[in-house]
């Protein structure tokens, strides 16, 4: 009972999809019972008369040519197959049109659903204790409710259907026999149909009920959902992590721009390279605008070469500058002295002097 109560959520789209490939689909056995009578009456009805005259021909061709039949074993088999084939040719189409509608009442339920595991042997299908679970319990009996429903609603309506035709049926002895049997039909038609009114509204009902039982089973608690959006996205947190990291690197300028608006390039000289800027109107302090370790230090080395952006060698600077100080962060007090002494040394080579030493 706590598990149902827990179970409060709208089914994912992966859920349906997951209980679809396994067999468990929407339907309502009623639908397909009635339908298929109603079809089935319907067949009889309007194909009766065909059916019986086609018969009828295939008799009277066999008895018209039993006077000239010579009555072999091998006569008897070519009759056989011949007569045979002839009434299967009468029943194939109706047979036909019966399980081509019973596909489509399925298909129109629950859409068309191939799979094979719900051939798969299971304990389950062949315990005969879970067979007496299913039939005695909540479900059996409320399956055995709806046919016992169905037997009260349906008796009284038979009852007074023949009950109005009495007077009719005591003197039906008297008409000719093709009108017995045409009378007869009509009346017993009808009696379907009327039954069958009623089967289709309690089919609907038993419909409507299917269909709000199969999502209340389809419901999945909170944790479920949880669980299946960490197995389709992956966990909240680590996620969160790889979100932070991304903004991060996005929020990272484009090396080979870094490089070019950089003063000077300090390296150890092939394990670390920092790329520094020294701006007075942006920062009081130099900079450090990208920096790097292994291929990404070969690859601000190469840029700036690329770019004619100095590059000194100070190994201790460059691990210190690379452990301590961030991307696009000033650089701390204590580094000021020997990135000062680099960055004079370099505008001396250039014929200037940094706006603030």
């Amino acid at each position: 009972m706590a598990d149902k109560e827990e179970r409060t959520e709208e089914p994912t789209a992966k859920r349906l999809a997951q209980a679809r490939s396994e067999g468990q689909v929407f339907r309502s056995q009623e639908v397909l019972s009635v339908g298929m009578l109603l079809i089935g009456i319907s067949i009889i009805a309007f194909g009766a008369s065909w059916a019986v005259s086609r018969l009828a021909n295939i008799m009277a061709a066999l008895f018209l040519s039993s006077s000239t039949m010579i009555i072999t074993q091998a006569s008897v088999q070519s009759l056989a197959m011949e007569y045979g084939l002839r009434v299967v040719g009468i029943m194939v189409p109706l047979m036909s049109v019966l399980m081509i509608s019973g596909i489509i009442l399925n298909v129109v339920q629950s859409g068309w659903n191939w799979t094979f595991k719900t051939l798969q042997p299971k304990a389950q299908k062949i315990s005969p204790i879970a067979g007496i679970k299913r039939i005695f319990g909540t479900q059996g009996l409320f399956q055995f409710f709806k046919s016992f429903l169905k037997i009260v609603i349906v008796m009284p309506v038979a009852y007074f259907h023949i009950r109005g035709l009495m007077h009719e049926i005591v003197v039906l002895h008297k008409q000719p026999l093709e009108n017995v049997f045409s009378t007869a039909g009509v009346w017993i038609l009808l009696l379907f149909y009327k039954v069958i009114a009623i089967l289709i509204f309690l089919s609907l009902l038993d419909f409507i009920y299917e269909r709000w039982r199969f999502k209340e089973n389809m419901k999945m608690s909170k944790q479920e959902v949880k669980d299946e959006r960490k197995q389709t996205d992956g966990d909240p947190k680590v996620k969160k992590q790889r979100f932070k990291l991304a903004l991060k690197l996005l929020r990272r300028p484009r090396l080979d721009h870094a490089v070019l608006n950089a003063d000077v390039v300090v390296t150890n000289p092939t394990h670390y390279a920092v790329a520094l800027q020294y701006d007075s109107q942006q920062a009081p302090a130099p900079r450090v605008l990208a920096k790097g370790i292994r291929k990404r230090a070969l690859r601000i080395r190469q840029l700036a070469k690329e770019k004619n952006t100095p590059i000194v060698e100070n190994p201790p600077l460059a691990r210190a500058l690379y452990g301590s100080v961030a991307e696009l962060q000033e650089i701390p007090e204590e580094l000021y002295p020997a990135v000062a002494t680099i960055l004079a040394a370099i505008y001396r080579k250039k014929g200037h002097t940094p706006a603030h030493t």
